[in-house]
């Protein structure tokens, strides 16, 4: 299951002082500036993959932080670029040890 969040600059410190907890360093995530997932927005988004209970865990965790987690149109978008950027990575890794 994926999620993805996004937040100003301004939340940026709590964000990844939150990230900091060994939860997140288990399942992963990834945190990409708007720019370069090519949305409009000004800030960053917060990709998180998992099983459904991480995921619900990580939503629980999140909540204080008041994120924008994405629906509909939009999410799709930017999990589409940010599956691409893992399957790019993956590619590329190939390559080198294949």
């Amino acid at each position: 299951m994926e999620s993805v969040y996004y937040y100003e600059d301004a939340k940026n410190k709590d964000v990844l002082t939150l990230l900091e907890d060994d939860f997140f360093k288990r399942i992963g995530y990834t945190v990409r500036e708007c720019k370069l997932m090519g949305s409009q927005r000004k800030g960053s988004f917060l990709y998180i993959k998992g099983s459904p209970e991480d995921t619900d865990r990580a939503e629980k965790m999140l909540a204080g932080l008041k994120l924008l987690k994405l629906t509909g149109e939009e999410n799709k978008i930017i999990t589409a670029a940010f599956v691409a950027e893992e399957e790019s990575a993956a590619s590329g890794m190939g390559m080198i040890f294949g």
